[in-house]
Order: structure tokens, then C-alpha cells, then sequence
């Protein structure tokens, strides 16, 4: 039997996972649910030394003549402290040890509890990783105390050898032992390029199986020639998608521009999309939609993470592997490892998700930011820079398609507005092409002085959306549901720009209408002796309100007959209309 504390659960699941037989155990109150129950597993080896400083050195000795990795178990308190010496040693002969500390409630720190002290951090110079679990109170906190888990058993080997630290916080009945079975849990694997034919071919055998395998390429620089045509080779083996936005910075074969579907259709997401693959490389994507849409369906998909340098990055809370490699090494050794070779006809995946993104409606947008992203995207020209400020920016630009070779960014990596203007003006100051810039007015005014930046060159254009505030807010919640949002929140902001601009010599225009706009921004994809600027003035709340009406517009077909079947059976008159409006307020609402 096992202890009913479902940290210690998972856990011990975890040491199973990873291969650890060899188990040394002090005794003591804090860890007595953890030695329980791995006395009671016939799987462990147990050893019992009572001298915490002995033990570790005792496990060293052990792991260096088995050529494997032991854990050690210990209470609270100083027995924790106690550790340090052995841990010391096998730090610097790399040998492989797990120190499990075992602690009391994190909220009792510094609260005069009895054996709790500063025990999480005690390792940290000599430990090639230390985790802090949490307590479970939800699923989030799982899914945290599984990855923390799986980073440090995966460290006791990953680049060299050498010891880690688990602390697992011990709060419930320590001495209840009803519980049969250890939870399932996902360990994480480990590939790259020196990995031997079987690991590889594991993996190249899953993907020739799979039907349906989303790649999400999220921000990137650039793709070469030779890493293009590789993924294009990849997209003609398997039955796959790539999923891509902006500043994916990739339209070969087999790219869907998935944030219009993922954003409209919010946490409604057909289901016949769910991928039973995710393979995700690059750094960050904007859409929060297919975040949540692949976070909601966890358990239902395995996650692969392509990235040289080894980070775990666990974001749709699935990852099961880590290639750490190049996406070119990736898709070679794949292909490579099996003897499956072929070039599919069908691609019914890509198939499906074409026909979703095609489902989305666009109206034809009032005067509005999303109008202006609209008519921007399509004068931009081919090999331009573009640059996309945070949040509204980024998400307007979204829906429209660029045209060949308009090399994308946006500071989504933290996502913070104070440096938008400034790594523009960079981009545009290194490249020969014209270059915009899509900015709200509280980032520019945050940045503002970088316009002045001497670089600046004449191929610079500025498109800033001056709405009087954060329409961000105002998509989120609006004033019906903070009627003080405009105060502190969404912030009315009264400033123009055109006087510090013209100062600065550039050449400045002002849109007030869809009739300025039409004349005016169409004008910046032709050459110029000078810098532009045009202020687009907007309603922070109208631009809102568009947006929401858009997405309303497009929630999913088969929910709206879902709704509409269920209102003929209740309401005889069909009077299903009202029904769905209402529906459509608290999506509105939400």
C-alpha cells in the first residue's frame, strides 16, 4: 500500500519511470509516507543508514561501483543540512545521486514551525538541479510538481553526470497507507543527434503512425534555404500541419496561418482538430487560444520539443520529449530511421485545418484599428520588415495575409510594451527594405524617445493607432463590467504625437477617417527622402467592440446547430433566434 498523500504518489511513480531500484532512507517523522511506501514496493532495493552525513557518501559508494543512479531519503530540519558534505563530493566526481528532502508546509517558513527551515536552496552550488515541488490543491499544481520532477531526474544525466535535489513539501496524514496504486505519469525523454538508431526509430515510428501531427513553429528569424526545403521534405512524409502566425516567419509547404480559426473560435475549438502529435520549435506564439485549446485536451496528445539547447518547455503541459537538436537534424534522423520512406498523396490533416481557417467569416470591418491592420497588410510590400507592438498590434495584423518575403517581429518573448519603438528602429536601421512598425499609443508614448534615435533611416514607416487608451482591457472585461475601466486599467489617454514628430523631422500624417486612410496608407509602401509617420486616430472602446462582434460572428457552426436543435425540441414556436442571442451576449460578455 501506498501512502494517500498524492505527492508522494507521484513521486515514487516517477523514481519507477526513471530506472531508480537503489534507495538509502534515514530515518525521521517528515519522510515516514515516502519510506512507507517505497518498503512496501518490491521494486525498490533498501538501504538504512541512520547518519545522514554517512549516507550520502554510503549512496555515492554504491552508485560508483553499480554505474547507476541512488536516492537518498531524509526528514526535515538539519537532517537536510547534514546532506551537504556527501552532496559536495559527488558534485564534483559527477556522480549521479537523488537527495530527497522531505519538508513541512510551505506557508509555516519562518513561522517558528518545528524542522522547518530554509532547506530548498541549501544545494545550489553543488547540484546540477534543485527543485522546490508544490503543494497539490489542482491540476495546475500537478502538472508543476510532475515537470519539476521530471527536470531533476532528468539532469542527473543530461550533459555529464552529477547529483540533484527533489524537497516535497509533506502535508497530510503521514501515517494513512490505503492507496494500491501508483498515477500514471508522463515521463520526459531525452534525444539528440548521438542517440543510437533505436531511440530515433522509436519516435520516427510514432510519427508514420500518427494521422494527425501539428507542428507549431512559433517565433523565429528566418528559415534558410536548406531548412525550408527540409521542412518541405518533412511535410511529404507524414500526415501533418504546420501552424504558423506572423512571426513564425514561414509559408512553404504544409504552413496554415491558424490564429484567425484559434482566436474566433476561442475555447470552442472543433475537437476533429485535436492532434494526437504537437512538435513545437521557435520560441513564443501570440495566439492564447491555442495555448488553451491544447492545455484543455493534455491527457488526449503527446508534445515534442525541438530545441538545441535543452529547455524544458512544457507549454501545452503534455511534453513527453526533447530533441535537442536542430529542426534540420531532426527531420533528417527521423526520416533517416526508418525504413518506411514515402511521400504522401492525402494530406487529410492539412486538409482539415484548411478548411477550418477557410470557415472563418470576414465582414467587411467599419473604420476601426482591425480595418486599419487590414489595409496595411495589403500594401505592405514583398521583403519588407515588419515589426507588430505588443497585444492589439500583433493581434489585428494577425487575421491578414503578408505577402512574400515580409520578415516579422514583435517583443513577445516577455511581452512588454517599454521597448517595442526601440527594437524597430534597429530592425529598420539593418535592412535596405522598407520596414514598418504597427503601434498602440501606450507603447509609443512609453518608447517615444527612440524616434529620435539617429539611425533612423528614410526606409522607417511608423503606423501609430492612437484610440485613447489600452483596447486590450476592453476586449477582456469592457466597462459593463468595470465601469471605472478607463481610470487606472485601460487608461484615457489624450496625448498626439504629430508635434514631437514633426520636431524630429519625419514626415507626419494624420488619418481620422477610412476616407484619410484609403488615400494616406497606401502612400508608405512607396519610397520617400524622409522618415513617415501617421497617427491613425481610433476609439479604444469602438476598436474593442469591432473585434468582439467578429469573433461573435464566427462562433462554431456545429455549436450553433447544437443550440439550434436543442431549441426546436424545447420551444415550439422555434423561437431558437433568441436563444442563440443570448448565447452570443455571454460569449460578448466573456
Amino acid at each position: 500500500m501506498y501512502s494517500n498523500i498524492r505527492g508522494v504518489q507521484i513521486l515514487i511513480s516517477f523514481l519507477k519511470e526513471y530506472g531508480i531500484h537503489d534507495v538509502v532512507i534515514a530515518p525521521g517523522g517528515s519522510n515516514i509516507p515516502i519510506i512507507h511506501s517505497i518498503e512496501n514496493d518490491s521494486y525498490f532495493n533498501c538501504y538504512s543508514v541512520i547518519d545522514e552525513r554517512s549516507m550520502v557518501y554510503f549512496a555515492l559508494g554504491i552508485s560508483q561501483e553499480k554505474n547507476i543512479p541512488v536516492a537518498c531519503i531524509c526528514t526535515s530540519g538539519t537532517a537536510v543540512s547534514n546532506f551537504l558534505p556527501g552532496i559536495t563530493e559527488a558534485f564534483y566526481q559527477n556522480v549521479p545521486i537523488v537527495a530527497i528532502t522531505a519538508d513541512k508546509n510551505p506557508y509555516f517558513l519562518e513561522q517558528l514551525e518545528t524542522q522547518k527551515i530554509r532547506q530548498n536552496n541549501l544545494f545550489n552550488n553543488v547540484c546540477k538541479k534543485c527543485v522546490d515541488l508544490p503543494l497539490i490543491e489542482n491540476k495546475d499544481d500537478e502538472w508543476l510538481f510532475g515537470r519539476l520532477i521530471n527536470e531533476a531526474l532528468l539532469s542527473l544525466s543530461h550533459n555529464g553526470y552529477g547529483p540533484v535535489q527533489i524537497n516535497i513539501p509533506i502535508v497530510g496524514n503521514v501515517t494513512n497507507f490505503t492507496e494500491k496504486n501508483l498515477p500514471k505519469v508522463k515521463k520526459i525523454d531525452i534525444v539528440n543527434k548521438l542517440s543510437n538508431s533505436i531511440e530515433w526509430g522509436k519516435y520516427s515510428e510514432k510519427l508514420y503512425k500518427a494521422s494527425k501531427i501539428l507542428c507549431i513553429i512559433g517565433q523565429n528569424i528566418c528559415f534558410s534555404e536548406r531548412i525550408n526545403n527540409k521542412m518541405e521534405e518533412f511535410f511529404k512524409h507524414f500526415n501533418l500541419v504546420y501552424a504558423v502566425e506572423h512571426m513564425s516567419n514561414y509559408s512553404g509547404i504544409g504552413a496554415v496561418y491558424s490564429y484567425p480559426l484559434t482566436e474566433t473560435s476561442r475555447d470552442h475549438m472543433n475537437k476533429i482538430l485535436l492532434p494526437e502529435i504537437v512538435i513545437s520549435f521557435g520560441n513564443n506564439i501570440s495566439s492564447y487560444e491555442m495555448k488553451s485549446f491544447l492545455r484543455n485536451n493534455s491527457s488526449s496528445i503527446e508534445h515534442w520539443v525541438i530545441d538545441e539547447s535543452g529547455r524544458i518547455r512544457d507549454t501545452y503541459q503534455s511534453l513527453t520529449a526533447l530533441f535537442e537538436c536542430t529542426i534540420d537534424d531532426f527531420i533528417e534522423n527521423i526520416i533517416n530511421h526508418n525504413a518506411n520512406t514515402r511521400n504522401l498523396k492525402i494530406h487529410s490533416y492539412y486538409d482539415l485545418w484548411r478548411k477550418a481557417i477557410k470557415s472563418v467569416v470576414f465582414p467587411v470591418f467599419e473604420y476601426s484599428s482591425i480595418y486599419i491592420a487590414q489595409l496595411l497588410a495589403s500594401v505592405i510590400p514583398e521583403n519588407s520588415v515588419l515589426h507588430l507592438a505588443i497585444l492589439s498590434s500583433t493581434r489585428v495584423m494577425q487575421f491578414f495575409p503578408l505577402k512574400t518575403g515580409v520578415k516579422t517581429y514583435s517583443n513577445i518573448g516577455a511581452l512588454g510594451i517599454d521597448g517595442c519603438l526601440s527594437s524597430f528602429i534597429g530592425q529598420a536601421c539593418s535592412s535596405s527594405n522598407l520596414a514598418f512598425c504597427l503601434i498602440g499609443d501606450l507603447s509609443f508614448f512609453y518608447d517615444m524617445n527612440a524616434v529620435s534615435i539617429k539611425h533612423l533611416k528614410k526606409n522607417a514607416r511608423i503606423i501609430l493607432l492612437n484610440n485613447g487608451g489600452a483596447t486590450e482591457f476592453h476586449l477582456m472585461m469592457g466597462r459593463d463590467k468595470i465601469p471605472s475601466i478607463n481610470k487606472y486599467i485601460a487608461v484615457d489617454n489624450k496625448r498626439i504625437a504629430k508635434g514631437w514628430i514633426e520636431s524630429l523631422g519625419l514626415t507626419y500624417y494624420s488619418v481620422q477617417n477610412a476616407e484619410d486612410a484609403e488615400k494616406i496608407i497606401p502612400m508608405l509602401a512607396q519610397q520617400s527622402d524622409r522618415p513617415v509617420f501617421v497617427e491613425v486616430f481610433t476609439d479604444k472602446e469602438k476598436d474593442a467592440q469591432i473585434i468582439k462582434e467578429f469573433y461573435n460572428e464566427n462562433y462554431p457552426i456545429t455549436l450553433k446547430s447544437t443550440v439550434k436543435t436543442v431549441a426546436e425540441k424545447v420551444l415550439p414556436d422555434k423561437q431558437y433566434d433568441q436563444l442563440i442571442g443570448i448565447y452570443k451576449k455571454i460569449i460578448n460578455d466573456k
